[in-house]
Order: C-alpha cells, then structure tokens, then sequence
C-alpha cells in the first residue's frame, strides 16, 4: 500500500530506469465498486494531454513509479471525461463518512494492487494523514510513542464514502448518490445542515425527487429554505411535489412572495391547488399544521365497499390509524377503527359501524389545542372540521411533536446507535 501524498513530485521512471518527470497527479476510472488507476499525469502537463496510461505501470512506492515498458514504446493519450484527478478533485475536499455520518475532510488517499491493478482504497481523515503531507509523521509518531500517547490512523474505506465538494465530475455524482442512498434521511438532514452551501446542494443533486423531499422536511426551516431557493425552479418544484402537502406548504410560507409563487406555478395543478388552500390558514392553527391527506368514506360504504376501496388506493400506513365517515356533504359524521372494519359482516354499512362520539378539532383551534387533544385522549390522528362540520384535513401525533419538542425539550442528540448491515 501506498499514500498519494508519498507518490506526488516523486520521479517516474520506464522500464530501462531513464527519468520521464515527476508525478502531478494519478488519473482513476470508477469500474463497478472500485476506483481503478487509469493513468499518471506529470508536472507541467497543464493541457493533460500526456497521460501515461496504468498498464505501463509497473511499481508504485514512495520512492517513485516505475513503468514496465521503455520509453520508446510507450504511448500517452488526453485526459478522458470518464477519469477524475485524484489529487486535485479529492484531496483536501469534504467527504461523508456514511459509516460514522459525519462530514471529514480528506488528508491523504490510499492506494493498493488489487486483481492485478492500483486502486484507490481509502482515504485519510485523520492527524497523521495532515502530517505524512507535511512529512512530519515520523518524527511526531516516535514522540507520541515515547509519551504512551501513539498516534492512530483514521482510515475510511472508499466504499464508505460520499465526495462532496468541488467540481460535480460524472464519478462523484455516481458514488455519492450510491452511498448517500445508504444514509437514513433524518441523519442524512443533519449531515447537510453541517456542509457548506456548494456541499448542500450537490448533495441534492445526488439524490432523487423522493429523497430529496424526506431529506429537506428533517432539515432546520432556515437551512431548507436556504437550499429551496438554491435550486432551480423546477427542481425545486420537483421535490416539493414529492413532501406532505402540509411540509410544502410550511417551507413555502417561509420563502419570499414572489419564490413561492414561482414555485407554485411549476408545481402539478393539483398538488399546487392543495398547498395554496393549506397556505390560507394561520401557521399557529389547528388547519395550519393539519394534513389534506386522509382516508375519508361515505356513510354509505359497506364493509366489504371499503375493503376494496382501501385495496385499490393502497394508502400510506399513517393514514389508516382511524377511517374517518362522512355524509353526502362531506360533514364529519363518524370514526372507524380497522380493527372494527376487518371483523365487521362484509354487506353491513359503515353507518352502522362507526362511532359516532368522534374528537374533533375546528379549523381556529390554536395548534397547543391540538396537541393537548392528541395527549389528553391518547390519539395517533385528530380531524379538523371548518364551521359548516365538513371535514378538512387531520392532525396527526407526527404534526404536533415538532411543536412540542419546540417548546418543552432540547434538540435530540444528534447520533443515535443503530445495528448496521454490512
């Protein structure tokens, strides 16, 4: 194995022992899960032009690089779009180490022969990769040792890594979302509110609509809003289409009036009809923090009507904690447990199922409201009705923790353990 830190400014040398130049950078090509070396390019090629290609090379140490064919019958060729620069495009940059979700910078990378060929490894995150640079580490490391105090090695292996910073070369932006896939999106959040703004966004651009929207509804409101407005238009739309109704609605309440407009108007016709219907009502009221999304079911439905509805729609698990009746104008009428619904006779209607004693919430009550009704009567989801009695939306326990958590606790530790499968 071998630092790029010992191989950089070293001489390369062909087959026959004749100096060729000193080292710039190594060139590598991502080949299924590993980062290959491709190629050497060396000092005062600043066209790239002159890449000598891995298979000329024999050895690489911190001595320096020998090639395997003579001088004579070796054959460089450009920088290709698919290579990436070691040095210049990794080191000193900002990584994720997925393993531990934390943001490192990198000191130095490692390098070893695997099946026949050199490939990146690891990278260096720690103390003695700054000081093997600085060319300090054997002199520090024989001291510490003499104090008892001896110097560890911070290695991360390349496959626990998401590149981040500088230029969005095709390599990183295949790694990183490949990696960064494997990161919860709570954790992921926190990873984010730590990077710089060129980190935040590439990491955004590493990930899918889907990610995205759960990535941003976990993030703090100033930094989501940050990144809202970094996006283009329609991006931005993209991953608002994809939160809770009410999420998109919260995040769009905090941008300037002339964005949330803007992003409006590029959301889908629907989606957008449902966020500026939530965008009418007081952040601080019980329709303010209420979801559009709910399982509503005419009083008329039978057992077996409703099975089937549920079986075609397939709702999300959330909003199946209570099945909630209404009449034909759409007034609140009932409440409906699945539990009663999957014993219930298949021909009998829900109207004679129901529970027609349900808690409700009105549209004005103050958002604390609706957190003492949850707590006070132990529910997962509580209605909110306008003054007519029609059914508007639910507030369910997930709404209310923020405010909660808010108000009365600290913010939650950042690192939770959890078990890991590698």
């Amino acid at each position: 194995m071998v630092f790029i830190s010992q191989v950089v400014g070293k001489l390369v040398s062909d087959a026959t022992g004749a100096v060729i130049g000193p080292v710039a950078d190594l060139a590598a090509k991502q080949e299924d899960q590993a980062l290959r070396l491709s190629g050497i390019l060396l000092r005062g090629d600043q066209l790239r032009v002159g890449i000598i290609p891995a298979e000329a090379v024999g050895e690489i140490s911190p001595i320096g690089i020998s090639l395997s064919v003579p001088r004579t019958s070796l054959t460089t060729r450009p920088l290709q779009p698919d290579e990436v620069l070691l040095v210049e495009e990794l080191l000193d940059k900002q990584v994720v180490d997925i393993d531990g979700l934390k943001v490192v910078k990198v000191n130095d990378l490692q390098l070893a022969r695997a099946n026949g060929t050199w490939q990146l490894v690891a990278v260096d995150v720690g103390l003695r990769g700054l000081l093997r640079r600085l060319g300090l580490e054997a002199p520090v490391t024989a001291i510490l040792e003499r104090l008892g105090r001896p110097l560890q090695e911070w290695l991360i292996p390349w496959q626990m890594v998401a590149a981040l910073s500088g230029p969005p070369t095709a390599l990183k932006l295949r790694v990183s979302r490949e990696n960064l896939r494997k990161i919860h999106p709570a954790d992921l959040a926190e990873i984010v509110e730590d990077l710089g703004r060129e980190a935040q966004l590439e990491v955004m651009a590493n990930l899918d609509d889907a990610v995205a929207a759960d990535v941003l509804e976990e993030t703090e409101p100033e930094v989501r809003a940050s990144i809202l407005k970094s996006l283009s238009p329609d991006r931005a739309a993209d991953i608002l289409e994809e939160m809770a109704p009410d999420e998109a609605a919260d995040l769009i309440a905090t941008l300037p009036e002339e964005t949330a407009a803007t992003l409006i108007a590029q959301m889908d016709q629907e989606k957008a009809a449902t966020v500026r219907k939530l965008l009418q009502y007081p952040e601080d009221t019980a329709a303010g923090k209420m979801t559009p999304e709910y399982i509503a079911l005419p009083e008329w439905f039978t057992a077996e009507d409703t099975i089937r509805y549920l079986r075609e729609h397939a709702p999300p698990a959330e909003y199946l904690y209570y099945l909630y009746v209404t009449d034909a104008e759409g007034r609140l009428v009932g409440v409906l447990s699945l539990r009663t619904l999957i014993t219930a006779n298949p021909e009998t209607p829900l109207r004679n199922l129901m529970d027609t004693e349900v808690i409700y919430l009105r549209d004005t009550d103050s958002a604390d409201a609706a957190a003492g009704a949850l707590a006070k009567y132990d529910l997962l989801a509580i209605p909110v009705v306008d003054a007519e009695g029609k059914l508007l939306g639910i507030v369910t326990i997930d709404d209310v923790m923020e405010i909660l958590l808010e108000k009365y606790l600290p913010r939650l530790p950042a690192r939770f353990h959890r078990i890991r499968r590698r």
